[in-house]
């Protein structure tokens, strides 16, 4: 009977370990998603800036949603900034294509030699 005991004592820590296993995947798989990260640091950086105004530095609750749409604007202006620079590597036109086509042409066909002046 002790070892029917210690199977199931063994069979139960085994399923205790794979719940666990599976809670650490998930919370992983949490931490590590993109959008779960953003809400996670814009909950961090409210709770600090309310943290700081009410810190007893004599800043009303009413610059908080200053402060914090600052934060916002800098956010914005950046992704605007990184949308801007992603747009400016555009395709070349059609005009810059034909020439560099023919700039290529050039190069690809062979010059006659050229032929020395004459001395006198």
């Amino acid at each position: 009977m002790a070892d029917k005991k210690s199977l199931d004592d063994m069979r139960d820590e085994a399923y205790r370990r794979q719940d666990n296993l599976a809670s650490d995947i998930d919370e992983l798989i949490d931490r590590v998603n993109p959008k779960n990260a953003v809400t996670r640091w814009k909950n961090e950086l409210v709770g600090s800036v309310k943290g700081f105004s009410s810190a007893g530095d004599e800043k009303s609750d009413s610059t908080l949603p200053v402060v914090v749409g600052g934060v916002i604007g800098v956010v914005v202006l950046g992704a605007g900034i990184a949308v801007l620079v992603a747009r400016s590597r555009r395709e070349p036109t059609r005009g810059e294509k034909v020439a560099a086509a023919m700039k290529e042409a050039r190069r690809a066909t062979p010059s006659a030699p050229r032929r020395r002046p004459r001395s006198p």
